[in-house]
């Protein structure tokens, strides 16, 4: 029982739960492009990226302001970028400063304070 309750409760913080636990979603960045290309956190999550690619990747984030959060330095293959905690609502899109491939097009959304959020297959892992 006392297993069960324990994994319970990190389920639940994991999945952005209450506790003030930010939620963070994973975008892998591969030859083919971004994992997620539609991603949606709560207001307060984060977007951690990940070069997963044999060349360097940078993302850059147009739209509302506090979209410039999201640009990253220059990621060499291995590296990664955890972005800033957002406050929404936001709506950004995302591209390869490097490259033009259509597959690093994305959209970030982030939701009002209180409105839930965390859909969007934005997970990655």
């Amino acid at each position: 029982m006392r297993i069960a309750t324990i994994l319970l409760a990190s389920a639940f913080v994991a999945c952005g739960g209450s506790g003030g636990t930010p939620t963070e979603a994973r975008i892998n960045l591969t030859s083919s492009g971004l994992s997620s290309q539609a991603v949606t956190i709560p207001s307060g999550g984060r977007i951690h990226f990940f070069n997963q690619d044999s060349v360097a990747h940078q993302i850059a984030a147009t739209g509302s302001t506090g979209c410039s959060d999201l640009n990253t330095p220059s990621l060499p293959p291995g590296a990664d970028s955890l972005r800033p905690l957002m406050s929404g609502p936001l709506s950004c899109s995302v591209s390869d400063a490097i490259t033009s491939a259509a597959g690093f097009n994305g959209t970030i959304t982030v939701t009002a304070p209180g409105a839930g959020g965390g859909g969007g297959g934005g997970s990655g892992y």
